[in-house]
């Protein structure tokens, strides 16, 4: 909020911001600024790879440009806050987290934009996954772009914007999110109960971005050391206790999903096979002296390296990643695991 000084000068209101958040200290500072300062632009893009955070911090600026409190933003206690919460705020929309984006929904959603404020001063809309926005769709989202509605603005979420027109590009403010650095991301992980090696390990995989890493910790790692023993057993198992391991995983799948195409069970293995691929790759790296991804499991890979040479390990990774490659087609996955399994002996 901007209050008049004795001058006749606007001045801003300096908040105390309680947002849960690591990393992107720059973003930050300069959103809080925003609501400090009560400038807001028409029409801001938040962007960056998926996992960053991004809904995160646009929860915290929206819910502390629309809280009541003259200290603390957002308090979480006042009416706006406890409305937010209830997701029932007359003056806060929504489009793209349960619905898609297609050219009738943004044109009913832009519709509401155009209609008078019930509850604030202000109104804020929010597009979720806006890099799925079509053409038809963009060129709708433009003409309001273009000519906002009175005291509106509209933030885009979107994990790229290669697929963006320039046209509403060049009509956003950009706030760029990037991976949070490592210092961030163990600050970050000191909330959570978990071993250093977990720790370590979490951080490895995560690339800094903490939504991958809460996928990994949604059931305490249980999920993810499942399935590394399922990959320690394929890469120490004999060739035929491997097909046998292979034939029934792909049994299990093929009446779990009955109506699935060949490519359909194939992205339902993709993510053992990046898993396959990370201890094919700690394995040359123990035999080049160099320190593993998955510290959890550094003894077992360390056992496991005896088995392997140097330039096996090498070899075994070219292959798997043109297996990758071919699992985006109408090829047997069972197949492609068939033959990762030579490949690797």
């Amino acid at each position: 909020m901007i209050f008049p000084a004795k001058n006749g000068i606007l001045k801003s209101m300096s908040y105390k911001f309680t947002w849960p958040i690591y990393g992107h200290q720059n973003q930050l500072k300069y959103l809080q600024e925003t609501v400090s300062q009560n400038k807001l632009a028409n029409t801001y893009l938040f962007y960056g790879p998926r996992g960053l955070g991004k809904k995160m911090v646009v929860d915290y600026f929206v819910q502390s440009l629309l809280c009541q409190d003259q200290e603390t933003r957002p308090c979480q206690k006042c009416y706006h806050c406890r409305l937010i919460k209830k997701n029932t705020f007359l003056d806060l929309h929504k489009l793209g987290r349960n619905e898609d984006l297609s050219v009738e929904n943004i044109r009913e959603f832009l519709h509401k934009l155009s209609l008078s404020n019930v509850s604030a001063d202000k109104k804020l809309a929010i597009i979720y996954g806006a890099e799925n926005v079509n053409l038809f769709g963009a060129n709708a989202l433009l003409k309001t772009l273009e000519e906002p509605p009175r005291n509106t603005t509209i933030i885009l979420i979107a994990d790229s914007i290669s697929n963006l027109p320039a046209t509403v590009i060049s009509r956003c403010q950009l706030i760029k999110f990037q991976s949070l650095s490592r210092d961030d991301m163990e600050k970050w992980l000191d909330n959570y109960d978990f071993g250093q090696d977990e720790k370590k390990t979490i951080m490895n995989l995560s690339f800094g971005k903490p939504g991958i890493a809460l996928d990994l910790m949604n059931d305490n790692l249980e999920s993810f050391k499942k399935s590394c023993n399922f990959v320690i057993k394929l890469l120490s198992s004999n060739t035929f206790v491997y097909m046998n391991t292979i034939d029934k995983w792909f049994e299990i799948l093929k009446k779990e999903h009955p109506g699935f195409k060949m490519y359909e069970l194939g992205n339902l293995t993709e993510q053992y096979l990046n898993l396959f691929e990370v201890f094919l790759r700690d394995l040359l790296w123990i035999k080049l002296d160099r320190p593993v991804v998955n510290e959890v499991y550094h003894k077992e890979l360390q056992d496991l390296a005896n088995q392997f040479t140097a330039k096996k390990l090498f070899q075994n990774l070219i292959s798997l990643s043109k297996i990758k490659t071919k699992l985006k087609y109408n090829v047997s996955p069972q197949l492609l695991w068939e033959n990762l399994l030579l490949s690797v002996k």
